[in-house]
């Protein structure tokens, strides 16, 4: 009686049979077996009024999917009855029950007793239900599903066609199209998971892609905005807003707290100065590096390969530590950039036409000007012809406009080489009449200047010159930020086609080409385009090798000769000290020891590579101005004696030429001669970056190289790592072919401008600045550097009168006479005259 009793409660007690189910499955078969059949008839019962609570129900569901394991073939019918129960009445059921449902049948799935081609389209589908907590838990199984399903290398593409295809369906779908509707719900969760999925490096294929592209014509404005936004950043992870706009269903570990760098600088720059503070901001820096590597595809944009690590010697090591992942552009997956971008324009200029009248739906601005900036980068990422696009944009250029940097950014990013220049010429008009104006603000007429420089530098064609060499003449402007912007713009035009500027701005090195005949900065007519002669920059590479050659085959020479001593040495051991001492003579040593040394390539190209960087830095004077220098005290000063250099150049160049050697046989390029190694491009790339910052900054390279300053690292070529991780303009990652409101107004007018250097960095630049200029130091610095102090009686001077008042010289002195006084007195006239004074 007592055992019966016993298995009477076990049977009510569910928590204790799945745990003694666990320990010994054999054991509790039969218990298990009755609990199915429970589930059965349960079932049948439940299906007559869906829309009930049934608590017990969903103990019982619980109970099975925790155990359902041990029994393989007695359960193989379980799982098929709860994905048909949640097909069939998922609308109606209890909230609590569906949630329990859908946990019992993501642990059957963790546990590998359903496949997730039978769970995944039933997941999609529950995205209709309106429960932000069911959602959220769908959103999260499936993308870590997902990252298993596709871990490492392997790839599970029959998963994946499965999933993109059905995510097209629900986007595409009739009942996604209203906004109202349980079908935008499930096409919003369906576009968030594709796009977390891309940001995880999992699916970054051009089908993934185009299905977030077919969300970008969705007329409910969130997911159309969506789409958008991940085309414009791909990697930036933003709060997925639901209806309600309020809550980011992300999933926790992969959501990261934002940290604002620039707030973080300045309470480093305002708060005091602690270790606590330094190791806070440098780990801030080294996140944001991070963020930074990850956007341009140098590291994967998820922290999924923290859980391939490897212990070695009890540190964690990673597998792909300093394996770049590189994806492809999303920009350059789209199918049909052409049509995707007409289709985009037609909606916003219909937006931008329209009312609300009939119940039509309008886009407001803030959308419009999203699409706006998607347009623009497709048409110059793919170099796409929409004429229509350029007239639209001239009626927003006007300074009180809303958001006008944003939109003349949007109008430079649209430009490229192909845009036709008269379609160019009337907008470019525009914003010299409303903006590049002595009535203008200085802020007003940096943007309009900048836009023009950035218009020009992708169509050249597009500014006249009769309105360039007026624009040219705001380089004397009063505002520092104008004249950056207008010496921007000369410098531009010095360097891709200085005959449209007149004598006098055309600069030396451009006025000795022009004149002899030898420059190649003509400009092509519009849609001509010079052919590549072999790889570009190869010119620099010879260069460095010419420089490296001879130190490399004098270190040659030096290690033969010590070889051929050593070899001797070894014949004959008889008479050897005479020997190894005639050969060190001969070498041109001192001693009579021998050291043989190993060639150091490392070195001498370390050498050569500097010699380059310094021959960069003389060859053009003028590329200062590229750089938007500050020194405004020598600007008047050059204009002054240009007209001077110019003629002089004018007298000298013509018999320059003419009495000149003859030239020799033109020389055949290195890439004609060999092939090139991955080490000679990265060595071309590491030049080109060292000739492009020597142009910017020449005054800074010209007193490092007057000072005798190298860089250890240049080989390597490495950007800065301050800890700082300041984001200046300049310091901007060269992969972005886009215009943003930054560089339209400036570093000088715009928030961003250079932050406050610390004290350890203001001291270096002082001592830096010191160096050679000894004589114009102060008498405590000449007496320091000699290692002497000051003497008794020059101390006494600046002591405080009441400390020296007893002193007897002192005493002495104030009870002189009057005729004695006197006497000192001439005796101090006289002295002052000899000395000159």
């Amino acid at each position: 009686m007592g055992r019966k009793s016993r298995s009477e409660n076990l049977l009510n007690n569910l928590p204790q049979l799945q745990n003694l189910i666990k320990r010994d499955p054999h054991s509790y078969q039969e218990e298990f077996v009755q609990q199915l059949s429970h589930f059965e008839a349960s079932l049948a019962i439940f299906e007559l009024k869906p829309d009930e609570e049934a608590k017990e129900f969903g103990e019982l569901i619980n109970f099975l999917s925790q155990v359902a394991k041990c029994y393989p073939k007695k359960s193989t019918r379980f799982p098929k009855q709860l994905i048909d129960l949640l097909q069939k009445h998922y609308p109606v059921l209890n909230g609590d029950l569906r949630k329990a449902i859908v946990q019992a049948l993501i642990l059957l799935r963790s546990r590998g007793v359903v496949s997730n081609l039978r769970v995944m389209p039933l997941f999609f589908t529950l995205f209709r239900c309106r429960d932000k907590g069911l959602r959220k838990l769908l959103y999260t199984h499936i993308i870590n599903d997902v990252k298993l399903a596709n871990k490492g290398k392997h790839r599970n593409h029959k998963l994946n066609k499965a999933l993109q295809g059905f995510m097209y369906t629900m986007i595409t779908a009739a009942d996604a199209q209203d906004k109202h509707g349980e079908g935008a719900l499930a096409a919003k969760k369906s576009l968030d998971v594709c796009v977390e999925l891309y940001r995880k490096n999992i699916w970054t294929d051009a089908k993934a892609v185009n299905v977030i592209a077919q969300a970008c014509f969705s007329p409910i404005t969130k997911v159309m905005m969506t789409a958008v936004q991940f085309f414009l950043n791909p990697q930036k992870r933003s709060g997925d807003n639901d209806e309600s706009g309020s809550e980011a269903e992300n999933d926790g570990s992969t959501k990261k707290k934002f940290v604002n760098i620039q707030m973080i600088q300045h309470q480093s720059n305002v708060n005091k100065k602690t270790k606590y503070r330094t190791r806070v901001m440098s780990r801030v820096a080294r996140a944001h590096r991070r963020e930074q590597a990850k956007k341009l595809g140098q590291l994967p944009a998820s922290d999924e390969e923290d859980d391939d690590d490897e212990v070695t010697g009890g540190k964690k090591k990673k597998k792909n530590a300093g394996k770049p992942i590189v994806n492809f552009d999303v920009l350059s997956l789209i199918h049909d950039p052409q049509g995707f971008v007409e289709k985009l324009f037609a909606r916003v200029h219909s937006s931008a036409t329209s009312t609300k009248r009939g119940g039509n739906t309008v886009d407001r601005f803030e959308v419009r000007l999203v699409l706006l900036k998607l347009i623009s980068r497709l048409i110059g990422h793919h170099q796409l012809q929409l004429m229509a696009f350029y007239p639209f944009l001239q009626r927003y250029l006007q300074p009180h406009q809303v958001d006008v940097t944003q939109i003349l950014a949007v109008l430079a990013t649209g430009t490229h080489a192909f845009t036709p220049p008269d379609v160019l010429q009337p907008l470019i008009r525009a914003i010299a009449d409303n903006f590049v104006a002595d009535h203008c603000s200085p802020e007003v007429m940096c943007a309009g200047l900048n836009t023009i420089r950035a218009i020009a530098t992708r169509q050249p064609l597009s500014v006249d010159p009769d309105l360039l060499n007026d624009l040219v003449l705001y380089r004397k402007h009063k505002d520092k930020g104008v004249m950056m912007a207008a010496r921007s713009l000369l410098a531009l035009y010095r360097e891709v086609n200085p005959e449209m500027l007149h004598r006098r701005d055309r600069g030396r090195e451009a006025t000795i080409g022009l004149i002899s005949g030898t420059t190649d900065k003509t400009l092509l007519g519009f849609g001509a385009s010079r052919a590549a002669e072999g790889v570009d920059g190869v010119e620099l590479l010879e260069r460095y090798e010419e420089k490296a050659q001879p130190a490399a085959v004098a270190d040659n020479e030096d290690e033969w000769a010590q070889w051929e001593v050593a070899s001797s040495g070894d014949e004959s051991e008889v008479g050897s000290e005479s020997e190894w001492v005639s050969a060190s003579n001969g070498a041109g040593e001192d001693t009579g020891d021998i050291c043989l040394q190993s060639s150091s390539s490392e070195d001498s190209d370390d050498e050569s590579e500097e010699d380059l960087d310094s021959e960069c830095d003389d060859d053009d004077d003028d590329d200062e101005l590229a750089s938007g220098s500050e020194e405004e005290d020598d600007e008047e000063e050059e204009d002054d004696n240009e007209d001077d250099d110019v003629a002089e150049v004018s007298a000298s160049a013509p018999a320059a030429v003419s009495s000149g050697p003859a030239k020799p046989a033109e020389k055949r390029r290195i890439d004609m001669t060999r092939f090139l190694t991955n080490e000679d491009f990265d060595r071309i790339d590491r030049l080109k970056k060292r000739q492009k910052s020597a142009s910017q900054k020449p005054q800074a390279k010209k007193q490092k190289a007057d000072d005798g300053y190298s860089d250890s690292d240049s080989d390597d070529m490495q950007v800065d790592d301050d800890d700082s991780g300041s984001g200046s303009s300049g310091e901007e990652d060269e992969s972005k072919d886009y215009v943003d409101d930054w560089d339209i107004l400036g570093d000088y007018h715009s928030r961003r401008r250079r932050r406050k250097a610390t004290y350890e960095e203001r001291t270096s630049t002082i001592m830096a600045g010191r160096e050679g200029r000894e004589k114009f130091g102060s008498s405590k610095a000449k007496r320091e550097k000699e290692g002497r102090s000051l003497s008794n009686k020059e101390k006494r001077k600046t002591k405080d009168y009441k400390m020296i008042a007893h002193k007897r010289s002192i005493v002495t002195k104030g009870k002189r006479s009057l005729v004695q006084k006197r006497r000192d007195l001439r005796k101090h006239i006289v002295k002052q005259k000899k000395n000159g004074f």
